[in-house]
């Protein structure tokens, strides 16, 4: 590059252009990273904003080179002499490498290095699933609550197992009600198996059937039907959650019980359950209800 090209790169302020959009775009990558997660976005579109940000660096080299911003607005920028004015062919070419330059690097660490930077624990879905909520199908709709939280207790006791991630309730339950594919649901929470069952309860007898889906394949890891007495509820869990591990890692079943019981009193138990379920609806009808809810599984648990 030759001296007086580079003297009027600098008065252009060129160099100072492509610094500043290094700093919006590393910000932008900052921010766009946690919010798609967030959002269970694919991995691949921030592979997208990547690229698109390293082909910003040519256009705004080309247009910090055009184009001056001053007091007096954006003024179309002159040559300091137009004798020494180089071709336009050459400047073009010295404008495009001074862009793919400054994108090199970062596209370098995020295709090549950043893989390597990450924690062991988050490359790897062999041990990872998502509960999805359990479905009614009782005859009383009312007892979509038993249902919701015999999920979240699963959810609960597979949380505690060492070497299994767990789908949090949140990013779970924002599936309820929506007929999507299993595979594409356990795509988008970035997990190796879905689990999804159904819940029906009839006085004093409970049938639960769950099934174990693979999402690489679509195919069923594991299925089963329980029929027990209510008072039995914990029991279901426990052999549910031992279930699932063992068909996710084989020797990681734990030799204590995934999901400890809470009270011996199915009562006390089912308040407990319409409380929780009222109070993740978050209105102030629900909360005060949840509240009344609670207060009875004390009394209960008092007098047991």
């Amino acid at each position: 590059m030759s001296l007086p090209l580079l003297a009027e790169l600098k008065r252009r302020r060129v160099f100072r252009a492509l610094v500043g959009y290094g700093l919006a775009a590393f910000a932008v990558l900052q921010i766009s990273e946690p919010v798609m997660h967030g959002l269970h976005w694919p991995e691949s579109v921030l592979s997208y904003v990547v690229v698109a940000l390293a082909l910003g660096f040519p256009i705004v080299v080309g247009l910090a080179w055009i184009f001056d911003v001053n007091a007096r607005g954006i003024e179309r920028t002159r040559f300091a002499s137009p004798m020494a004015a180089p071709g336009r062919a050459r400047v073009a070419l010295v404008l495009a490498g001074i862009g793919l330059l400054a994108a090199t690097p970062g596209l370098t660490w995020y295709f090549l290095w950043r893989g390597r930077d990450r924690p062991a624990t988050d490359l790897p879905r062999a041990a990872s699933v998502a509960v999805l909520p359990f479905v009614n199908h009782s005859d009383d709709k009312e007892n979509e609550y038993f249902s919701d939280g015999m999920t979240e207790e699963i959810i609960n006791g597979l949380a505690n197992v060492e070497g299994v991630r767990v789908v949090a309730r949140t990013s779970a339950f924002s599936f309820k009600g929506k007929n999507l594919n299993v595979r594409k649901i356990g795509e988008e929470l970035n997990v190796s198996a879905v689990l999804e069952g159904s819940v029906r309860r009839d006085g004093n007898r409970l049938r639960v059937f769950a099934q174990l889906i693979g999402v690489a394949d679509g195919y069923h890891m594991w299925s089963k039907t329980y029929d027990r007495e209510l008072k039995n509820v914990f029991a279901v869990e426990d052999e549910l959650a031992a279930a699932i591990v063992q068909a996710l890692t084989p020797k990681l079943v734990a030799d204590r019980p995934l999901v400890q019981p809470t009270t011996a009193s199915t009562e006390a138990h089912d308040l407990y359950l319409k409380g929780r379920y009222l109070w993740n609806q978050r209105t102030e009808e629900t909360l005060r209800k949840a509240k009344a809810r609670f207060r009875k599984v004390l009394q209960r648990m008092n007098l047991d």
